[in-house]
């Protein structure tokens, strides 16, 4: 079972909420708590005794938000009695301290499942306000010894969210059909990105539902609106359509707007069209007819959706991926992802696939730090040690006729006897700098300049015996 508080300024806001509930069949009223008039069950609600219930209890100089509303939602697969649903109720709003409060319990049946809402206020009659410190985690262990007494199923943790505010494919003639459009248009709206209205009609008709886009101009001023229409599994519009503004604000067309400016960045991220460019992909490459492509897809999260002209032509293509909740047309994706691709790569049986198919990117390997690095350019002024070659041989030696293979400069496990493995500190150079220094140095210019000659390498040997008996004489230590 989940419990969802929520906090609001106005009364007579929540208790329209509920009571409109009612009378639309899709709630009734469990029980009332200290309220005037009848407090059981019944299939109306009396607005008026409910405000002056609530009227004692609503001083905002010392409480800025007073409402109290909350639901508590079992597991579809529970099956509660209204008494055991009553008492769940009871037993809730006492642990809450809200047991000597005026409160309603309805029972809502307007989604898959039967849940209630509880309605009260925060401020006692005595002027004390009852404290909302840590009430989500309060919440959150009543429900666990509730679920343990009554034998409920557990809630899953990090599934709450999804569970219950999750659209649903609206049902042409199940409950009330402006709720279920109304839920489904305003989690749409606000959970996905899209940008245009015309990928997100294509979402909405995935949930039985579609818009039209209205536009005219009063007193001198265009205006532009949304008409929202219920449909059959064929697309085919049934019930009567309803004006934005009367269904829900979060899909008028001003707030769409708002979502497809806020979308914008998401859209032309690699970070977000990458994956799924990938993932479509593969699907083509593994896929021989549109059927087939669609279904690989759909096991990945993915709505492929192709629009087609009366001739069967396909026109458009549109990916809906409900992993990351983004829309995006297939030409947001590049040019092999066109319509045009699709029709030659399901229409046409003579088409070159293997020229429409876009390539596949593999996850590049881990780079070695070894030879598959560049060779780093020397620079004239580095203050390395040079070797100096004899006298009347040329600075440079000729390229061999016979390239050597490129040599490697990954480091060498085994050392040199008498040179240390570990990591030098620097240290100032001078005529006290160590043999092992000079010497990891020259190496060091060895790997880099390439092969030596018998004259180089002979220089080299009376390098470091000079420097050897320099040492001797002035007695420092190895």
């Amino acid at each position: 079972m989940v419990g969802r508080i929520t906090k609001g300024a106005s009364i007579r806001g929540v208790l329209e909420y509920n009571a409109e509930k009612v009378r639309n069949g899709e709630a009734s009223v469990l029980y009332g708590n200290l309220v005037l008039g009848d407090c059981e069950q019944s299939n109306t609600f009396d607005m008026r005794r409910a405000l002056l219930s609530f009227q004692p209890y609503l001083d905002t100089r010392k409480i800025k938000d007073p409402v109290f509303h909350v639901s508590l939602n079992p597991d579809i697969t529970d099956c509660l009695t209204d008494a055991q649903l009553t008492e769940i109720a009871r037993e809730y709003m006492e642990c809450m301290g809200f047991g000597d409060q005026p409160y309603y319990v309805f029972k809502h049946r307007d989604i898959d499942r039967e849940h209630i809402h509880i309605v009260s206020v925060r401020l006692r009659d005595d002027g004390s306000i009852i404290s909302d410190s840590n009430e989500r985690y309060r919440t959150g262990a009543i429900m666990r010894d509730i679920e343990q007494r009554y034998g409920l199923r557990p809630a899953v943790k990090g599934q709450e969210q999804r569970e219950f505010d999750t659209a649903r494919r609206v049902e042409y003639g199940r409950d009330n059909l402006k709720q279920q459009m109304k839920s489904a248009v305003r989690l749409l709206a606000e959970q996905y990105r899209f940008g245009s209205i015309t990928e997100y009609r294509t979402l909405l008709n995935l949930y039985n539902v579609d818009l039209e886009e209205r536009k005219g101009e009063a007193n001198g001023k265009r205006w532009n609106g949304i008409v929202y229409t219920a449909t059959d599994e064929r697309g085919e519009w049934v019930g009567t359509p309803i004006k934005s503004s009367a269904l829900t604000s979060k899909g008028g067309y001003t707030f769409l707007q708002k979502q497809i400016a806020r979308s914008d960045a998401d859209i032309k991220s690699e970070q977000i069209k990458g994956p799924i460019r990938g993932t479509v992909a593969r699907a083509m490459h593994r896929a021989r007819t549109q059927d087939e492509f669609v279904r690989l897809l759909k096991t990945d999260g993915i709505d492929a959706v192709f629009r087609q002209n009366a001739a069967g032509r396909i026109t458009g293509a549109t990916f809906v991926d409900h992993r990351t909740k983004t829309v995006l047309n297939g030409s947001r994706l590049g040019k092999s992802y066109s319509a045009n691709v699709f029709q030659e790569l399901f229409k046409n049986p003579a088409a070159d696939r293997a020229s429409l198919l876009p390539k596949l990117t593999a996850p590049a390997p881990p780079r070695r730090q070894t030879a598959e690095q560049p060779k780093p350019q020397r620079s004239e002024t580095a203050a390395q040690p040079r070797v100096v070659p004899p006298a009347g041989q040329p600075a440079e030696q000729p390229a061999q006729p016979a390239p050597t293979p490129p040599r490697q400069t990954e480091k060498i496990h085994t050392s040199p006897r008498g040179l240390s493995s570990q990591p030098r500190t620097a240290q100032p150079r001078g005529l006290g700098e160590s043999l092992a220094g000079v010497a990891g140095d020259l190496l060091g210019q060895l790997a880099e300049d390439g092969p030596m000659s018998q004259d180089e390498f002979e220089a080299l040997r009376q390098n470091l015996s000079r420097k050897r008996k320099h040492r001797k004489k002035q007695n420092i230590p190895r």
